[in-house]
Parts: structure tokens; sequence; C-alpha cells
């Protein structure tokens, strides 16, 4: 059991205290959710305001990928609309407001950059920052085209697989079928992007395919059963008001802990490729490699671009040569840093207060988004007659 790479994936996962690190990711991606669905709205507005069907299917395809936000026929409760405005309004959002809602949305990739990185067990900085972002906005627009091809691709498989059907015969179970396929797909892509262009490690796909596969896998089951489990994290009649705002923090929660999970997999597999390029055998299970720099042992990988690509992480530790991931800060190397050790007892009270941090941020996060949601319907002037 212990030597599963399920097991060892889940491991390392705890071992980089991945539940308070989907926390984080979860809090920064909640708050960068409005500024980057109005920016989306202003894109894909203008983009698609000849299109009103394909507008609306990119709309259905946000509102799978986060259950509640958007508002659609289905979802009349969503909290922002998905409309293609008037040209003039158009104009001034794209002048006023495009670069505070960039900066706005990179709140949420950059948080989960920092996530994944962290699970690798990479140690300092991204690089040169410039390009970081540049970077962080390439991810931003691949995700915003991943939702207009999974819109775009579910219409022409809609179409497809009722011609299919009427000609063949075949039940429309095909659809659903297809559908699904398509999505996985999709899912998939989207976490090679995340594994690594958004990561800026420089691995080979040989490395990440295993992760990227599992987690495109969890990420469309995750969307199959999104009303569900929803509807299960949000039965408790305390939420009231709150149930569609409380019902995005646990999805966001569960997809990033999704994202580290793939990544904590791809990991162990970096592990296994690096371990190998020393020729040596990997440690315990679930445990990061702890090599510094390439021993002269004989390199036994056979595919010279893979050699080239991970032998640089060989030597990927922090500033002052230590090891290479959360081994990293062992009591020794902590001291020669000048850190002071935390014992497993303190650790764990850091660890709970942060938590603690992070769950009261959260909650008066919460209380200012219900107060401004409450001011915003005051002001309508439905409202208004009614009173």
């Amino acid at each position: 059991m212990q030597r599963t790479r399920a097991y060892r994936a889940w491991k390392r996962f705890g071992d980089a205290k991945g539940n308070l690190l989907a926390a984080g990711v979860a809090y920064f991606g909640f708050f960068s959710l409005f500024p980057a669905v109005a920016l989306a709205a202003v894109v894909f507005g203008f983009l698609l305001a000849g299109n009103p069907d394909l507008l609306a299917a990119v709309g259905r395809s946000l509102d799978d990928a986060l259950p509640g936000l958007i508002q659609t026929p289905e979802n009349p409760d969503g909290l922002m609309p998905l409309a293609a405005p008037e040209t003039a309004t158009l104009s001034w959002a794209g002048a006023v407001a495009f670069v505070s809602l960039v900066l706005g949305g990179l709140g949420w990739i950059g948080s989960l950059r920092d996530g994944i990185r962290t699970v690798f067990g990479v140690q300092g900085n991204e690089g040169n920052p410039v390009l970081a972002k540049l970077r962080d906005l390439l991810v931003m627009g691949l995700l915003g085209a991943s939702l207009l091809v999974s819109a775009a691709s579910s219409s022409v498989v809609g179409a497809a697989t009722g011609w299919v059907s009427k000609h063949v015969g075949l039940g429309p179970g095909l659809v659903t079928v297809t559908g699904v396929l398509v999505s996985f797909v999709i899912d998939t892509g989207v976490m090679v992007v995340l594994l690594r262009l958004l990561s800026g490690v420089p691995l080979p796909w040989k490395d990440i395919r295993s992760g990227a596969l599992i987690g495109g896998l969890g990420m469309t089951v995750l969307k199959l059963l999104a009303a569900t489990l929803i509807a299960q994290a949000t039965r408790n009649p305390l939420f009231g008001s709150f149930v569609v705002v409380v019902g995005l923090l646990f999805w966001l929660n569960l997809v990033s802990r999704l994202v580290l999970l793939s990544a904590a997999w791809a990991a162990n597999d970096i592990d296994t490729a690096l371990a190998d390029l020393q020729g040596t055998l990997p440690g315990d299970p679930g445990q990061p490699s702890t090599a510094a720099t390439p021993d002269p042992a004989p390199i036994r990988s056979d595919d010279p671009q893979r050699r080239a690509r991970l032998a640089p992480l060989l030597t990927q530790g922090d500033p002052a040569g230590g090891a290479r991931g959360p081994e990293a800060n062992s009591a020794q190397q902590r001291a020669k840093a000048g850190l002071p050790h935390l014992g497993r007892r303190d650790a764990d009270r850091v660890n709970l207060a942060a938590g603690a941090v992070v769950g009261a941020t959260a909650a008066v996060g919460l209380a200012a988004v219900g107060r401004t949601l409450r001011s915003v319907g005051a002001l309508l002037p439905g409202r208004r007659r009614a009173r």
C-alpha cells in the first residue's frame, strides 16, 4: 500500500501541507474570480457580440467550471451575468478597466503557481519577475481559450452526435459520452498548462503526463458531480443567503486540492527520473528528493532531451546550496541559514495558527461580500419600487 503511486502522491501532498495550500489558493481565487469574470465578459462580449448562441455556450462552460457564479437560463440566481455589452460600453470598459481587471485576475494564477512549485519542492523564485507575470498572463489567456474551445466543442459535438444518432441509430447517450470525452481532453490540456507552463519548471511531457491525466480525469468527474457535491456542502440552513458564496469557496477548495494532488503525483515521477539520472534509487516512498548536486555516478537515461531538461533540477536548491524540496528545511540547514528550527509540535501550532488566520480572513471577506451584495441589491430600481 505504501509503495503505490497513489499513496506516495497523497503523502507528498500531506507533507507539503497541501490542505493549507489549497485553502490559501481558494481564498485568493475567490477574490480574483470577480475581476477575472468581468474581464471575460468584456473580452467574450466583444469577440462574440454577433454570435449570441456561442456566448451563451461560453456562459454554460463558465457555469460548469464555477458553479453558481454565472447567470444562465439554467441558473438564474447566479452572481454575475455574461452578456454582450453595447459597443460604447465595450470601448470604455476596455480603456478604463482592462488593466485593473487583469491585475486582479492574476492573484489566483500567482497563488496557484506558488502552490504547485511548493509541492514540486522547487526552492527559490521562478526567475525574472517580468517574464513570470507574462507567463501568468499567457496562462490566463489559455484558460480563457479553453473555455471558448469547450463551448465551441459542445456545440459541434451536439450537432455531430445528433446527425450520427439520426443516421446510424445510436441513442442519445452518445451525446453524453462524447461530451465527457471532449471535456476530459480539454481538462487534461489545462492540467498540462498548469503543471508545465505555470510552474515554470522545465519538464518534458513524459514526466508530467501521469499527473496531467489524473488531474484531467478528476476535474471531469468533479464537474459531473458538481451539483451534488455543492448541494451537500451547503445544505446547512445557517448559511442562508451566503449559500452561493459558500458553494463557490467549497468548489474552489476542491479544484485547488485536485490541482495540487496532480502536482504531487507528477512530482513523484520527477523524483524517480532525477534519481535515475543520478544512477541512484528513490528513497522512502512519498519523500521528495534530497539530492543537492548530481553525483559523478554514470547517468543511465536513454533520452538525451530528457537528460538536458532534468539535469538543471539536480542542482536546483536553496541559495545556500541546500537540498531540493521540503527536506531543505532540516534543522542543520535552517541553522546554517540563521532560521529557528521548529519541532513537530511547534510546526503543528504554526500550521494551526495559519489556518485560523486564513479562516478568519475568509470569514471577514464573506461578510464584506455579503454587505456589498445587499447594498447593490438595495440600489436596484425594482427593490426601491417594492419598498
